[in-house]
């Protein structure tokens, strides 16, 4: 079965990512025996605001396949989808599949990483002061209910994080997100 890291925000104050990146630092002394969070693992994303949210792999499998020395397995004993990095050619294939970005590579060994759950006891959840991460089965009802509501929130152009994010373009997400709303509702026209 499938795992994955979940952010969980909580209801009160004390229960949001604080953005304080110690997740970031545990996972690289973990794997790199270094406090480099350019070689963490998870990586928290920062929004106007002061809103942080830790992002790392939804184990959701697109990059299984499309290794071309099939270096991409998932571990039956902790759920989660590991490269070889000894392997690894540096070729970037998973990098450019993965659909959010929680394949990245390595600035010393230029070396694809991934999150492998720290053998099934991940040191982000261990340490995190505001305990919002929580590990998952893919097919749980709180996983699930995750992806829906931040596939929703996409679609309906009215997600807080995205509002003035952009990419290459000077007009701001939502107001792209509106004009491509009147463009459709006028026929493409």
């Amino acid at each position: 079965m499938r795992k994955q890291i979940l952010y969980t925000p909580r209801s009160e104050l004390e229960g949001h990512c604080t953005g304080c990146r110690l997740c970031e630092l545990m996972c690289s002394i973990r794997h790199n025996n270094t406090f480099n969070p350019d070689r963490a693992r998870i990586r928290v994303v920062s929004f106007e605001g002061g809103i942080d949210v830790p992002a790392t792999c939804t184990g959701c499998g697109l990059c299984l396949e499309k290794c071309p020395l099939d270096l991409i397995k998932l571990n039956q004993t902790t759920g989660a989808i590991e490269i070889d990095e000894e392997k690894c050619t540096s070729c970037m294939a998973c990098v450019e599949w993965c659909p959010i970005g929680a394949i990245t590579v390595d600035p010393v060994t230029c070396k694809a990483l991934k999150c492998d759950l720290c053998s099934g006891s991940p040191e982000c959840m261990k340490y995190c002061p505001s305990e919002v991460l929580q590990l998952v089965e893919l097919s749980s009802t709180k996983a699930v209910d995750s992806r829906r509501r931040i596939f929703a929130s996409v679609l309906t152009g009215e997600e807080q994080l995205l509002r003035k994010y952009n990419i290459g373009t000077s007009i701001p997400a939502r107001e792209r997100a509106l004009s491509i709303r009147k463009t459709l509702s006028k026929g493409g026209k």
